[in-house]
């Protein structure tokens, strides 16, 4: 009997030993609570599942990660609000979102600035980066990478082929002093919201029309709302991943570096998205209830003409460090395009896919 005893007091202290131990571990897991809004089946869906996959891989476990990537944190400046106070650690945003925090972010999204996206590419990668990583951490926010969202384009629901269509008509406008200058030089009726309340207020008749890219026109449903797509491709936004910076700061260097390094290349979140784009924009191209329209030199030359002053509009509303941000701009497009003149422009670690 007392054998038995003893040996029951044995396996119940063996057990509450493994039990605390396996809290301690607990408690010793690296938590990350991510917040964006990526739709189903999205190359950033993709890209947030590859994250997780990888960081909780990566470290046998010791890093724990929670996706809140259907919008549960909100709109995109309330997510990043919430990241910059801790109360979320990671997230992914377009520039017209993440500009309400980092307003000079606004001037990347200068209407017809860059000509295609191997020399946005390399001004982001090789001019842009090492700018804006001081202003985010200002923010208390780490810059981890540019993503991708894509070229913006217009959408109506009666075609909007020059600026003059745009003007008197309701838009819906992006939180970033670009999109809001953009809609204003038109002489569009602008009403600002996030872009989950958009599809209701097309419904509704509260707007109609807008700019997005050709991933969420084409896996949202907004066609059937606004069947006419302009491709005006008048900006490009490419997205932003972001960290808390206190909390950032203060994990070990292999946790740091298992989690940058988690979240796909920029170089591999562009394929993922550019790749779907041009699936996408065959779809709607062949969709009977979608008409797509295609600028013509002329009304391309009407749409620069009447934008042209953006630039400038954008730096006055945002201030800060936006003409220091537009000048880093233009000295990278001034690069890139001396190098591709001279045949001497070469990949780099990064714009081959490094951080």
């Amino acid at each position: 009997m007392f054998k038995k005893v003893a040996f029951g007091f044995a396996a119940l202290a063996v057990s509450a030993a493994l039990q605390s131990a396996a809290s301690i571990a607990e408690d010793q897991r690296v938590k990350v609570t991510v917040g964006a809004f990526a739709a189903p089946g999205s190359p950033w869906d993709k890209d947030w599942q590859t994250f997780r996959q990888n960081a909780e891989g990566r470290s046998n476990g010791a890093i724990d990660i929670k996706l809140l990537i259907r919008g549960e944190t909100g709109g995109e400046p309330v997510t990043m609000s919430n990241i910059r106070r801790n109360r979320i650690q990671f997230g992914g945003f377009t520039i017209g979102g993440a500009s309400a925090i980092v307003p000079e972010l606004s001037m990347l999204l200068t209407p017809f600035f860059f000509e295609n996206r191997a020399e946005l590419d390399y001004v982001m990668d090789e001019h842009l980066l090492d700018v804006f990583q001081p202003l985010f951490a200002e923010k208390n926010l780490v810059l981890v990478r540019w993503v991708e969202v894509g070229w913006l384009n217009f959408f109506g629901k009666t075609p909007i082929l020059r600026p003059e269509d745009a003007r008197g008509y309701a838009l819906r406008s992006q939180a970033s002093e670009a999109s809001q200058v953009l809609m204003t030089s038109l002489g569009g009726d602008m009403i600002q919201m996030p872009f989950p309340d958009l599809i209701p207020a097309l419904q509704t008749g509260l707007v109609k029309g807008g700019d997005t890219n050709m991933v969420l026109y084409g896996i949202t449903g907004l066609g059937k709302e606004a069947p006419h797509l302009t491709l005006t491709q008048h900006a490009y936004d490419t997205g932003v991943v972001v960290a808390n910076y206190k909390w950032f700061s203060g994990l070990s260097a292999a946790d740091q570096d298992t989690i940058r390094n988690a979240f796909p290349t920029s170089d591999e979140a562009r394929a993922g998205v550019r790749a779907m784009t041009q699936s996408l924009g065959a779809m709607v191209q062949a969709d009977p209830d979608i008409t797509v329209h295609t600028l013509s030199d002329e009304d391309r030359a009407a749409w620069v003409e009447a934008t042209k002053g953006n630039a400038e509009l954008i730096a006055r509303e945002v201030g800060g460090r936006s003409q220091m941000i537009y000048d880093a701009m233009v000295a990278g497009r001034a690069d890139y395009r001396a190098r591709v003149a001279a045949g001497t422009l070469q990949a780099t670690q990064r714009t081959e896919g490094g951080n």
